[in-house]
């Protein structure tokens, strides 16, 4: 179901009203700002989200190093502050994510794609647009001009994906048009599925949009798209239902940021103008 700020507080209920003192403009002191959600946290004063991180621009890490980088850990790290909180990145496989927040050990999802079947059990506070596309090693020597010629390649998707529920139903549509099946290998994170194509272990890598986008600018000799992007679901913080206390604090400071700008700003600090959301909604996917 999609909420608009304006209907969105049916989250909130009574909630707002009990919030509204401390979660409206900016952040005020720490333990003040805390308060409201600390029954809703693992541990008091501190947001604890669980991410890959493997998806640059958006979320990433490098180097070897834990600290998590990007268009999102920016904007998360704002929203908490407004909130009062601390927040702690944790790094885990995509396939950990969502049932780590079930299980509360973590806060939320980073960001996640905001599908129906993921909002079963978990809302979205829609944080950027998604997509993904087709990505083939320079000159495309498997000739992959789109999904119709997946049959019979060697296809590269990151475990627990959207991607992977893709490459599922073209599997299916190959065995139903009497075609050669797709060799689906599923790996931990994007980089490592990347390596896969980079090293020609597979023909073709299903890749988030925003990190094909960056992977073919940085890299044109050795990558290019293959096919036309599909704008999907957007990027959302993923909370559990039974936490909707901290749904609306995070979708109400998000909203207050892309109202005054700091939203807007800090996608523009990266380049990424183009994945920015004409509105902050709660659960606002169509997908």
């Amino acid at each position: 179901m999609k909420l608009s700020p304006r209907r969105s507080a049916v989250f909130g209920g009574a909630l707002v009203a009990a919030f509204a003192l401390g979660l409206t403009g900016c952040a005020q002191s720490g333990a003040d700002a805390a308060d409201p959600l600390s029954a809703a946290l693992a541990e008091p004063g501190i947001l604890i989200t669980a991410d890959s991180g493997s998806v640059k621009p958006l979320k990433y890490t490098e180097g070897g190093s834990g600290e998590m980088k990007g268009v999102i850990p920016d904007l998360t790290r704002e929203y908490a502050e407004r909130l009062g909180l601390e927040v702690r990145f944790e790094k885990v496989s995509s396939d950990a994510v969502i049932p780590g927040v079930l299980a509360n050990r973590y806060d939320v999802a980073l960001a996640a794609g905001d599908f129906a079947e993921r909002r079963k059990t978990l809302d979205f506070v829609d944080i950027v647009k998604g997509g993904v596309v087709l990505v083939v090693q320079a000159g495309n020597p498997a000739g992959v001009t789109g999904r119709d010629d997946l049959c019979g390649r060697s296809l590269a998707i990151v475990k627990g994906s959207i991607q992977q529920g893709y490459a599922d139903e073209e599997q299916q549509a190959c065995t139903a048009a009497g075609k050669p099946a797709i060799d689906i290998q599923g790996y931990a994170d994007g980089p490592t599925a990347t390596l896969a194509l980079q090293s020609g272990r597979v023909d073709v890598e299903w890749s988030d949009l925003a990190v094909a986008n960056q992977l073919v600018k940085d890299s044109p000799d050795a990558f290019e798209l293959a096919g036309e992007a599909e704008l999907l679901a957007p990027y959302g913080v993923g909370i559990p239902k039974e936490k909707p206390e901290l749904t609306e604090a995070i979708h109400r400071v998000l909203a207050e940021m892309k109202a005054d700008g700091t939203y807007d700003r800090i996608l523009a600090e990266w380049g990424q103008e183009g994945l920015a959301l004409e509105e902050i909604e709660i659960n606002g996917s169509d997908f």
